[in-house]
């Protein structure tokens, strides 16, 4: 087809070399809106181009460049240049002048293309320099390793000394991420976490949302993440949890879960009641049970299970349990040593079929309380949506 059409595109070029020089800021990266896909990873003259799909990039991708093609390549050119050599010193003058012409042109692309590599390594096993003198350096050394999740923009960034050549943003991109402000931050991405572990886990540690992003959620905000899960079981599925990897050597998500349920069963229970409150007030009628997936509270916190399915009694005027794994035995066992608690329970439900009052009332004084607790039922709305993302 180049045969046939390429003089209407540039009739002084080969389709190889239109490929390498001018394809992509003539046409790919404009018809992508400065988000390309196909990435041309170029030497500083662009006589070594690689092209790259996002799409098929992985940690090994720069190695397999580096030991298939660029490395190949480079001796290939020592080759050339040992045999130039030769001819050079020979006794063909002709000859040698010509080998010395084609000595010197060859020599410089062997240059050019060492450059490239020592770029290439220093991009995939420990990432690239500060554009210049305003610009902070890594924080640690990483290889690179793609995330879809980070966009082409994050991705690109780590790979600037490889596509200055021909796309000069990614320097840009990569100033703008050293140099994360609170007005324009990218520390939500994997490649920031990656290059600045010290800088974003500070940042997680205050910030909900970028622990989310970050696999920390439960570590550093378990009261949080425990009101969302909640939420989200009425919201997703009843079997729904936050999971989460280990993170800096920790157990993940079930260790940190079950240490705050056994450290902060007060707290983990007015959660648990304000979500109950959201729920009925969201589906306009008492809610009979609220089930948890975890064992822990009723066996470690008894009475105080017992003293929350009271208040939310007598907030709805309808009956309540809180159900999970171990409350059956739990509950029995407290019974058992408390029989007075029953009688007590009995009597509150029954003072509320004598009243009239076993059913939906939209005045109900509940209304007065934050369903939610923390920062409100609209905040939470808001983190919950952005968990569901």
């Amino acid at each position: 087809m180049w045969a046939e059409y390429g003089s209407a595109i540039d009739e002084s070029l080969s389709l190889r070399d239109y490929l390498r020089t001018k394809f992509f800021e003539g046409v790919h990266r404009k018809m992508y809106e400065n988000r390309p896909i196909h990435w041309p990873l170029s030497s500083e003259k662009r006589t070594f181009v690689a092209w790259i799909n996002i799409h098929r990039w992985d940690e090994s991708t720069l190695r397999v460049l580096l030991a298939d093609y660029l490395q190949p390549v480079l001796k290939r050119l020592e080759g050339e240049l040992d045999d130039l050599r030769v001819v050079r010193e020979g006794a063909d003058r002709k000859a040698a002048r010509e080998a010395e012409k084609r000595y010197a042109k060859v020599k410089k692309w062997r240059e050019e293309l060492s450059e490239f590599i020592a770029e290439s390594e220093r991009c995939a096993e420990q990432g690239p320099p500060p554009t210049d003198t305003a610009c902070p350096p890594r924080e640690v050394n990483s290889r690179y390793r793609p995330d879809l999740d980070d966009g082409v923009m994050i991705n690109s960034a780590a790979l600037w000394p490889l596509l200055k050549p021909q796309w000069e943003d990614p320097k840009k991109w990569w100033k703008a991420i050293a140099n994360s402000s609170e007005r324009k931050s990218f520390d939500w991405s994997h490649l920031a976490m990656r290059y600045w572990p010290t800088r974003v886990d500070r940042k997680c540690q205050a910030d909900p949302s970028l622990a989310v992003a970050h696999g920390c959620f439960w570590k550093y905000h378990p009261a949080r993440a425990w009101a969302w899960e909640l939420r989200l079981n009425d919201e997703i599925g009843p079997e729904f949890r936050i999971e989460e990897a280990p993170y800096r050597g920790d157990e993940g998500h079930e260790a940190h879960r079950e240490a705050y349920l056994a450290a902060l069963p007060d707290e983990a229970l007015q959660a648990i009641e304000k979500e109950v409150l959201r729920r009925r007030r969201k589906k306009k009628q008492p809610q009979t049970e609220l089930r948890i997936l975890e064992p822990g509270l009723w066996s470690a916190a008894p009475s105080a299970c017992w003293a929350m399915e009271l208040r939310v009694i007598e907030m709805q005027k309808s009956d309540f349990y809180l159900r999970s794994p171990d409350e059956a035995d739990a509950r029995a066992a407290y019974l058992e040593a408390h029989p007075e608690m029953r009688s007590a329970r009995e009597q509150l439900l029954k003072g509320f079929l004598t009243t009239g009052h076993l059913f939906w009332d939209e005045d109900d004084s509940d209304d007065e309380v934050d369903p939610d607790g923390f920062e409100g039922d609209e905040q939470l709305e808001a983190e919950s949506d952005e968990v569901n993302a």
